[in-house]
């Protein structure tokens, strides 16, 4: 996960601490979005703007020469964005005239001219004024910056995705995340067009590629996890789909970025986020895992990146997502080597083929928390003193000069998370009856996360259309 520094050439040396780098494609970060009412002309269009921000309709392309702006008397429009005069944080960037949708007669294309002063994007790359675009089928456009997302551009005659996932979705062609299967898509439902998370996954068996292709018994496994759970901190499972090379799975949608982002932000100088702001997403974190713990779910790959926030503020809600290596503990025994090696517990680091149990979760709960308070990881293979596996197996620590900002209970809880010896090490259910865990912080996120719970959560409806097969 760490890379690049020098090896030294002592076997006894002091190991620094190191900066973490991303091993995945960062998750892009967004603000909520919502959705508008819809125009419905009756002349066949050619494409539409999907409206995805409330107050913003949803438009059926029908002529060659669309304007959308404010618009005064001597700036008409076709659509002039008058249902969001009282929206200020958005109207006060719309210009006259924002921008024109055209379409070529000759060849058809669709392009987006930027008239503005204040700028229209598109897919989050800014045109600017008297700048153009082609448009492509599932293309975002904002107004301002990349968050103020106001319309997907829809054509008429879609057929990238099978016609059992876009009749009830539009997958845009913004993308959320990218991993060895495949990819995360922004998309949002049909019926009312509120925004989801797609991820599409590539099950094409293929000897050649085996590394980039995931297994349906996986995914399968993965859906059935997510079915199971109920939690404001963990992200939520909508839909599944499956056709014969690929499956989809519509998650929930958290537009903050991942977990890995915030720790090493900037603004807190790689030294860790603090001992408040640490205990508020402690809390949270704890309290996700003792609700896995107790409907027999084990994680097997808590880690930052894993991490969702649910928006850009510094105290935000967070969701553990990622259940493609989970296990279902009641079913059958825990003895595979998986996960990610500096997060790994002693018991899987030592691969014996002995049975371990879910308090592996609370070790790698412990690295998260140890970045947490610190900004730098508490194994790592840029401590080159000792091999990464010793230093799992060992439960090596070294506390550097930022932890003195952190009282000693709070130290002493991430080694107790931290003990090598799995009978010793605490349960998740131990460290949230603890004192530790009853601070005006952990007050705080409690209440944070009960109000989040008024916000409506769509249940699981699944649709498998074709069961995979192999040859």
């Amino acid at each position: 996960m760490v890379r690049g520094t020098k090896r030294r050439r002592s076997p006894v040396e002091k190991p620094k601490a190191v900066a973490l780098n991303r091993d995945d494609t960062i998750l892009v970060d967004e603000d909520d979005v919502a959705v508008g009412d819809s125009q419905c002309p009756s002349t066949k269009s050619y494409a539409r703007l999907v409206g995805i921000r409330r107050g913003v309709a949803t438009i059926d392309l029908t002529d060659d020469n669309f304007v959308c702006g404010r618009g005064s008397e001597d700036a008409t429009v076709n659509y002039n964005f008058s249902a969001l005069v009282h929206d200020a944080g958005l109207y006060r960037f719309i210009s006259k005239i924002q921008f024109a949708i055209n379409r070529d007669a000759d060849t058809r294309r669709v392009y987006l001219h930027d008239h503005s002063r204040n700028g229209t994007l598109v897919n989050q790359e800014m045109l600017g004024k008297g700048q153009s675009r082609e448009l492509n089928n599932g293309d975002l456009i904002s107004i301002g910056i990349p968050a103020l997302i106001i319309f997907v551009y829809e054509t008429a005659d879609d057929n990238q995705y099978p016609e059992e996932l876009v009749r009830k979705y539009h997958v845009t062609t913004h993308s959320l995340g990218k991993g060895g299967f495949g990819k995360v898509l922004l998309g949002y439902k049909r019926s009312d067009r509120s925004v989801v998370a797609i991820k599409c996954l590539n099950t094409q068996y293929s000897t050649r590629c085996s590394r980039a292709i995931a297994k349906a018994r996986d995914i399968r496994n993965e859906v059935e996890v997510m079915k199971k759970l109920s939690h404001p901190n963990i992200v939520a499972i909508y839909d599944w789909i499956t056709v014969s090379k690929y499956s989809y799975m519509v998650i929930e949608y958290v537009g903050g970025g991942e977990f890995f982002s915030k720790v090493v932000d900037s603004k807190y100088q790689r030294m860790g986020l603090g001992e408040s702001l640490g205990k508020y997403f402690a809390y949270q974190l704890i309290d996700a895992v003792m609700y896995l713990h107790s409907v027999g779910i084990c994680h097997r790959d808590i880690k930052p990146e894993n991490i969702l926030c649910t928006d850009k503020s510094e105290r935000c809600i967070l969701k553990l997502t990622d259940f493609g290596m989970a296990k279902t503990t009641a079913m059958s025994k825990m003895k595979t080597r998986c996960g990610t090696p500096s997060y790994n517990a002693p018991e899987i680091v030592a691969n014996e083929g002995v049975e371990y149990t879910p308090k592996v979760d609370i070790w790698s709960l412990g690295c998260v928390l140890f970045i947490t308070f610190s900004g730098y990881p508490p194994f790592s293979e840029e401590y080159t003193d000792m091999s990464m596996e010793n230093q799992v197996m060992k439960g090596r620590l070294v506390f550097h000069s930022q932890w003195r900002h952190i009282t000693l209970e709070t130290q002493n809880m991430i080694k107790w998370m931290l003990t090598v010896e799995p009978t010793n090490r605490p349960s998740a259910v131990e460290l949230m009856s603890t004192e530790w865990m009853k601070c005006a912080d952990c007050r705080t996120a409690k209440q944070d996360i009960a109000k989040s719970l008024a916000k409506p959560v769509a249940r699981f409806c699944a649709t498998t259309t074709k069961m995979i097969s192999f040859p």
